[in-house]
């Protein structure tokens, strides 16, 4: 057993959480430890291992969630911040891209352009990062940011030098702030839309810019190597300024209310979704009422694509507005 996984703050999450699979060994020594931040405000309910691991899996389409360690600040135990072991440190996670076979990913929960690192966060990254020293895990220390073609990762933001002050003072580089966003950028191992979207910040690249900017390229069909419209892509996708809402009938397309599910008998309704999915690309087949496994397939990939926190396969009220939307902004 390795030090680290006697460090009297670690829980072992591994095997226990949402996964589809599993993650191929590592063929390679790890060589690096690569520190990430999780974006996601402490103060947001989504910043939870489980909700991490759910949109890796279910929007993502990764095996597992993508860190191997996992520090919350917001579950401390005796002064110090929780320690999750997540993914096997033998396997190949998917964190970093092309460097993931010589990657260590570690995670700290928290969006440090804003949050700050607590004492007992700083104490579990001391923590792990001496029990890894130890243990022979990795010999270098970098951020996201940091690894062949991430520059533009606003990750890891906190301070190194701060945090591992009593014990890699002169070896860390400090926190970089990341480059401007390549106009073009090349497909790395893992990467999906939603991965290497930016959502938020002065670049607001979102995955509807992404899509509408490629429009040859199918997002479930990454391949690596290949070559998309990144930072160009900014704005490529303009919803249309709103208007006073027309009744459904009014629509090209309208769109039922309720929900509707596999198992479902509202013929009219089931047509009305099948003939908008096709419409906007989502294909699900003959529109013939029957709510199957064509269909399900069909929302799950629109809800992946636009609600990548609720997808189930069911058509419901967050679904309809969303589709809504997307009808219209193909001028339907």
């Amino acid at each position: 057993m390795y030090k680290f996984e006697k460090l009297p703050q670690l829980v072992d999450k591994r095997g226990k959480l949402v996964h589809k699979g599993s993650y191929s060994k590592r063929t390679k020594t790890i060589t690096t430890r690569v520190w990430h931040h999780s974006l996601t405000k402490l103060s947001a309910g989504g910043s939870k291992i489980e909700s991490f691991a759910d949109f890796h899996v279910r929007t993502n389409g990764w095996p597992e969630i993508a860190y191997h360690l996992i520090i919350d600040p917001k579950h401390v135990v005796n002064g110090k911040a929780t320690i999750y072991y997540c993914v096997d440190i033998s396997k190949k996670s998917y964190h970093v891209g092309n460097s993931n076979n010589i990657g260590l990913g570690i995670c700290v929960i928290g969006d440090y352009r804003t949050d700050k690192l607590t004492d007992p966060t700083v104490h579990s990254i001391v923590d792990l990062h001496k029990a890894l020293v130890a243990d022979g895990i990795g010999k270098y220390d970098k951020a996201h940011n940091e690894m062949p073609g991430y520059s533009w990762k606003a990750c890891c933001v906190f301070d190194y030098h701060k945090a591992f002050k009593d014990v890699l003072d002169d070896m860390l580089p400090g926190s970089k702030q990341p480059d401007p966003v390549p106009g073009l950028y090349t497909i790395q191992e893992g990467d999906t839309f939603w991965s290497i979207a930016l959502k938020d910040g002065k670049e607001g690249i979102t995955v509807e810019d992404l899509i509408a900017a490629n429009p040859g390229v199918d997002p479930s069909k990454l391949k690596v190597g290949q070559t998309i419209k990144f930072g160009s892509a900014q704005n490529s996708y303009t919803p249309k300024r709103e208007t006073p809402k027309k009744d459904q009938s009014e629509y090209k397309y309208p769109l039922p209310s309720g929900v509707l599910k596999v198992g479902s008998t509202n013929k009219t309704a089931i047509k009305q979704l099948q003939n908008a999915l096709n419409a906007v690309y989502f294909k699900c087949g003959t529109a013939d009422g029957i709510y199957g496994a064509e269909t399900k397939d069909a929302v799950t990939r629109f809800q992946k694509v636009y609600l990548p926190y609720a997808v189930d396969g069911i058509y419901g009220p967050n679904t309809k507005s969303k589709l809504q939307a997307v009808l219209k902004s193909k001028g339907y």
